[in-house]
């Protein structure tokens, strides 16, 4: 499911989750750098590093849940997008399915449609070389009454 940014347009799945990487990314470098400065300040003085302890406490709890809530949202999201990919997947391959019958089925009629066109091509010559017989039959014939009748002479 992609948000859309402050300016507008949807992030990319991949863009999204890089931005959330970062941010966490982002959130365990200030803590350590919170940890950093309280060691710091410990030296220095013991009585603030108690208060600061007791309230970045409450802080680090703060960012462990947003860091589990943001986790648990990415792992729905990537659960989302999983989902998403299957069902194109599926719908892919249902649509694949359908071209190849598509396809199939036009082989075979255009199959049919050959083997259609060879026989009445076939029924044609033998229709033209049955006249071509009966012609020079006739032709035969009456060259043959031409000369009884002309008594042998061409």
């Amino acid at each position: 499911m992609a948000q859309r940014t402050a300016s507008g347009p949807p992030l990319d799945p991949a863009a999204e989750l890089g931005a959330l990487h970062a941010e966490n990314r982002h959130l365990k470098e200030s803590v350590a750098a919170m940890r950093d400065a309280l060691e710091a300040l410990a030296n220095e003085k013991e009585a603030a590093v108690q208060h600061a302890l007791a309230a970045s406490q409450g802080e680090i709890a703060n960012l462990q849940a947003a860091v589990a809530a943001m986790r648990d949202s990415l792992e729905l999201l990537r659960a989302d997008k999983d989902r998403e990919i299957q069902q194109a997947l599926a719908s892919g391959a249902g649509e694949n399915r359908g071209l190849k019958d598509a396809v199939q089925a036009m082989r075979e009629r255009m199959e049919l449609a050959v083997a259609d066109e060879r026989e009445q091509a076939s029924r044609e010559r033998r229709r033209y070389e049955d006249e071509l017989r009966q012609l020079r039959a006739t032709v035969s014939a009456l060259r043959d009454e031409l000369e009884r009748r002309s008594g042998g002479r061409p």
